[in-house]
């Protein structure tokens, strides 16, 4: 299982996340906070749109906030758009490394745009399974009272408790 981000874990994140967005250098705040460059790397990379958009709201107020989000946006819409061009461009020189290299990047900027719209949910998610109304279960208790068959009482008991139904009394 992943490490939690020691940055987003700490009581300190709201300054360091100001900072980060302020400009200052990823050395500048680790010294400052006794943080490695890698965390601070880490965090701001993965971890530091959700802060980006809190600051840019306590900085500047929701109206200021939304035109710079939505500026970013656009610049990198806008560089998705070029990235294409030259995706089209290198298809058409048939050079596959070059186009592997641009479709990477192309990749990389979508799934941008999509964190920052709140599209793209990196949250781990949880599947529930009723093992009780799976095949592999009823063949079990089908087993079970078979078993049972040669002690009447016994199965009868394990039939009710199980709540199998079509066992007589």
């Amino acid at each position: 299982m992943a490490r939690a981000c020691s940055i987003c874990t700490s009581p300190r994140r709201s300054a360091v996340d100001a900072q980060l967005v302020g400009g200052d250098s990823l050395a500048a705040v680790g010294r400052r906070y006794k943080l490695s460059a890698d965390a601070l790397r880490r965090h701001r990379e993965a971890h530091l749109s959700p802060a980006l958009a809190t600051v840019a709201i306590e900085r500047y107020g929701v109206d200021c906030a939304r035109e710079a989000f939505s500026g970013t946006v656009d610049r990198i819409e806008g560089l998705i758009g070029r990235l294409e061009s030259l995706l089209s461009i290198a298809e058409d020189r048939k050079s596959l490394i070059g186009a592997a290299n641009i479709a990477r990047e192309l990749r990389q900027c979508l799934e941008l745009v999509a964190k920052l719209r709140g599209e793209l949910d990196e949250r781990p998610q949880t599947t529930v399974v009723n093992v009780l109304a799976t095949a592999e279960f009823s063949g079990i208790v089908a087993r079970l009272i078979g078993a049972l068959a040669p002690y009447p009482e016994a199965r009868l008991a394990a039939a009710n408790v199980l709540d199998v139904e079509g066992i007589e009394q």
